[in-house]
């Protein structure tokens, strides 16, 4: 995201006037793919939100002053009407962002992105056909997903490659990340792989070891997100943007704070998002909640280093308001990295 002063303002503009600045639509929880650390708990649910629904959402949105818009599932490119739905959204103006695994992205599909200028967002695990498969659990989708990366590129679009970092892919990453700056796409790894949304800690199985973490961010510096200074002047505003300038709507209609965040503000099959954004009172709650009301963490040494997430705090430790295990893991390695770094 853009890190001008320009868009600092907008940013904190947004937080202070509680305005919806991101949404992320799961069009659908349907899936192509298995990934072994993937956070959605049932590839089979019914995708209850309708092409009539989901257009008057946008202009709901669009009402209320989003302005990035981000499409993903499961894989959107499984809903029919998907093509239907971006081109509406690139009419009222939104900045637009697709989250895809790229594996069915063909030459037309590809011409459609070019269309409405999509950013493309591409989860890629490895340039390793072993690894790859591996992480997707099917067979063909490392070069189903490379012609995706291709057509892409073809029609010069916008392209990142996303590249969670795991024990599966902990050797092979950094060919990924190699593989991204060949072919002129932005590379983003990340080192956090959470539960499933239901709370399974199925997927934690595929964190990096605690022990391994100084290591892989010593190595790996552009892992180390985060490590900077608390701004005095943020103290007394809230932990983060889930409920405040950034919320995700399910393919079920439900309205959360953030997309891993269990506890549901309100549904758009049931009222409007407006309703649901304004008048949740689960939503007022996470407004309120600021670093001094953390129990543990507000006295941390280590609080700028950590990246504690409420909703990871809640979902794998059970309280909202308490440490994160795997923030804390983070934060040890990260401070670790950065000192042998200074």
């Amino acid at each position: 995201m853009d890190r001008t002063p320009h868009f600092s303002r907008l940013v904190g503009r947004a937080a202070k006037e509680c305005i919806p600045l991101e949404v992320v639509i799961e069009l659908t929880h349907h899936c192509n793919f298995r990934c072994r650390h993937c956070y959605i708990p049932d590839f089979q649910a019914p995708d209850l939100l309708t092409t009539e629904r989901v257009m008057e959402l946008l202009d709901e949105l669009a009402d209320m002053g989003t302005l990035y818009l981000v499409f993903t599932g499961g894989e959107f490119l499984l809903r029919k009407d998907w093509f239907e739905i971006v081109c509406r959204a690139r009419e009222l103006g939104f900045s637009l962002a697709v989250l895809t695994n790229g594996a069915l992205i063909d030459e037309e599909i590809a011409d459609q992105l070019a269309e409405v200028q999509a950013y493309v967002e591409i989860s890629f695990y490895a340039n390793d056909r072993e690894v790859f498969e591996a992480i997707t659990q099917k067979a063909g989708s490392f070069d189903a997903t490379l012609r995706g990366i291709e057509f892409v590129r073809e029609r010069g679009l916008q392209l990142e490659l996303n590249i969670p970092v795991m024990t599966l892919n902990r050797e092979s990453y950094r060919g990924a990340l190699d593989f991204a700056r060949e072919i002129d796409a932005v590379g983003s790894s990340f080192a956090k792989i959470l539960s499933k949304k239901d709370g399974d800690p199925e997927p934690i199985k595929m964190r990096l070891p605690d022990e391994a973490l100084p290591t892989i961010f010593a190595e790996s510096p552009d892992l180390v997100c985060g490590v900077e200074a608390v701004d005095p002047d943020r103290e007394g505003g809230p932990l983060c943007a889930a409920g405040v300038r950034y919320a995700n709507i399910t393919s079920g209609g439900d309205v959360l704070a953030c997309n891993i965040m269990p506890v549901v503000a309100g549904n758009v099959l049931e009222t409007s998002f407006r309703e649901v954004w304004e008048n949740s009172p689960w939503f007022e709650k996470l407004r309120g909640i600021t670093r001094a009301d953390l129990e543990t963490c507000s006295t941390c040494d280590k609080y700028a280093y950590c990246g504690r997430c409420p909703a990871q705090a809640l979902v794998e430790d059970g309280d909202l308001m308490g440490p994160s295990k795997d923030a804390c893991a983070q934060a040890e390695a990260k401070e670790e990295a950065w000192r042998r770094g200074a």
